[in-house]
């Protein structure tokens, strides 16, 4: 759990000022890595949902692993791009009671993943921001990859880079995916949280409904 020091309080302009949060050490206990896939719901399929959810732990072991049955009717299963299809969802957990099973894995842990925004916005769950490690935002492992700062990279195209490991060679697996996204956090986990690198700032605030 992230707790605060203390309570809010007012400054002289009238701001609210929040207690700085106490977060849990930063060990392998309290790492997992996160990876969702999506269907589309809705006309022509335009609205994003979550399809299926993986967690490994900081050593890759599956942690939790399940197809997830959207609220709205499926219109496109994305399957060239998520590998879901409509028997996977046939008999899935429903949204609603994946979502808690989700949260009791994430809740209270650092969270490693690669353009998690859309993940967290699809569990509708926001962590706090000092949880978050998204690969997709270091500008470090971009660096180690040869690729421009400005160029936002894919996880393949960082995973292929660095380690030469090719990933999504057809469609998309959530649990390769987590577990890839844990290999980059690992490979510049050492200077992560160092605040005199300008290269590795990840904190954001993702506006969603818990």
């Amino acid at each position: 759990m992230v707790q605060s020091v203390g309570k809010s309080s007012s400054d002289a302009t009238g701001s609210t000022r929040t207690s700085k949060p106490i977060l849990p050490p930063c060990t392998p206990d309290h790492i997992v890595s996160l990876d969702c896939e999506m269907v589309g719901c809705g006309s022509k399929g335009r609205i994003s949902a979550l399809g299926r959810c993986s967690i490994v732990n900081y050593h890759g072991e599956i942690i939790y692993d399940s197809y997830v049955k959207p609220i709205l009717p499926v219109t496109d299963y994305r399957t060239k791009w998520s590998g879901i299809k409509r028997k996977h969802l046939s008999d899935a957990i429903p949204f609603s009671e994946a979502k808690k099973l989700i949260k009791h894995h994430l809740t209270g842990k650092y969270i490693v993943g690669h353009d998690l925004k859309n993940d967290f916005s699809a569990l509708k769950f926001t962590p706090h921001p000092l949880l978050i490690k998204d690969t997709s935002k270091c500008l470090a492992l971009r660096h180690i990859a040869g690729l421009p700062e400005q160029q936002k990279p894919s996880l393949r195209t960082l995973t292929g880079q660095i380690f030469g490991k090719v990933i999504q060679s057809s469609s998309h697996c959530s649990i390769e995916d987590a577990k890839a996204a844990l290999m980059l956090y690992k490979k510049v986990e050492d200077h992560w949280d160092n605040k005199n690198n300008p290269f590795l700032n990840d904190s954001y605030w993702i506006d969603v409904k818990r």
